[in-house]
């Protein structure tokens, strides 16, 4: 008798945890029909400026990211190389340094009276203090002392800054090697498609200033802006008044395949990095496409004879 007590109170205990289970699994099941269509959506809320990046992808794949105005700064560098006609090594030792020195910024203050993108000093008889300052000024007299250096092409980025700035911490130099040369091969076109920004919404554009800038800064290439009555105008070196929202660049006739791609991630690396500034929107370069909002590269790359971005 005792014993069907006992019998009785565990199959009834029995029951009321098959209750409670199926209970639990009806509520993961409504939870999970709830959330999963979150948890598989893209991201609605819009980037901020602080959380905006821009990144460098190495060959090993691996992604060195930047401000975007450390980018910009690092693709004035590489622009200056590649308009003087140096090796993309020139780049690799010039973002490095400028990197140990300043974090690519143009600091107006420094050690003793360094100032600038590579803490030169006056008076150790690198340009005045306006000049120093100035960061085209100060990128120019760095591969001019560069270039003095009788094997800078061949012994490691860390001795070539060195020969260059004689600082009294030589190995720091080397620390930013990877990145410097993720940075150089993507700015100057060694490698497709190697430099992103992820960034905020673009409120407000400049189509004027963009045209100026690209007919000043990237020579080999013209500029067409389609303004929204459909109108095209050329820029033949000058801005243009008309506002806009759709521009092409037009690759030269006559490279070879090799020039031509170089040219082309050339001017697209240069677009990226400055689409903060000119409020571009969305790219299309080689087959390949860019957005501000995803900041990733997708597409096929496939050899064109133009590039096409939207402004904001």
């Amino acid at each position: 008798m005792g014993q069907q007590v006992r019998y009785g109170r565990r199959r009834s205990h029995g029951a009321g945890a098959l209750i409670a289970a199926v209970i639990l699994v009806v509520a993961a099941l409504i939870a999970a029909w709830t959330l999963l269509p979150r948890l598989f959506t893209p991201r609605e809320t819009a980037r901020t400026a602080e959380e905006a990046y821009c990144a460098a992808v190495s060959s090993d794949g691996a992604r060195r990211t930047l401000t975007p105005d450390q980018a910009q700064n690092a693709a004035l560098i590489a622009n200056i190389a590649v308009t003087r006609g140096l090796p993309d090594h020139a780049a690799t030792v010039a973002i490095a340094t400028a990197m140990q020195e300043s974090r690519l910024t143009n600091l107006d203050y420094g050690d003793l009276d360094s100032l600038g993108l590579f803490q030169q000093r006056p008076s150790q008889g690198w340009g005045t203090a306006e000049q120093v300052s100035d960061m085209t000024y100060a990128t120019n007299i760095f591969y001019d002392h560069l270039l003095q250096v009788p094997d800078w092409e061949t012994i490691p980025v860390e001795d070539a800054a060195q020969e260059v700035q004689r600082s009294g911490y030589p190995e720091l130099y080397a620390a930013w090697d990877a990145m410097a040369r993720a940075w150089a091969s993507g700015l100057t076109g060694e490698r497709s498609a190697g430099v992103t920004c992820a960034l905020e919404p673009a409120t407000s554009s400049d189509a004027d200033g963009l045209v100026a800038a690209i007919g000043g800064t990237l020579p080999n290439v013209n500029v067409s802006v389609v303004p929204p009555n459909g109108k095209t105008g050329t820029n033949n070196g000058a801005a243009t008044n008309t506002a806009s929202t759709t521009l092409t660049i037009t690759l030269p006739d006559g490279l070879s395949a090799d020039n031509r791609t170089r040219l082309c991630w050339q001017t697209a690396g240069w677009l990226v990095t400055h689409a903060r500034q000119y409020g571009i929107d969305a790219l299309h370069a080689d087959g390949m496409d860019w957005n501000r909002k995803a900041g990733t590269w997708i597409g096929t790359e496939t050899a064109e004879q133009t590039i096409t971005f939207t402004l904001a």
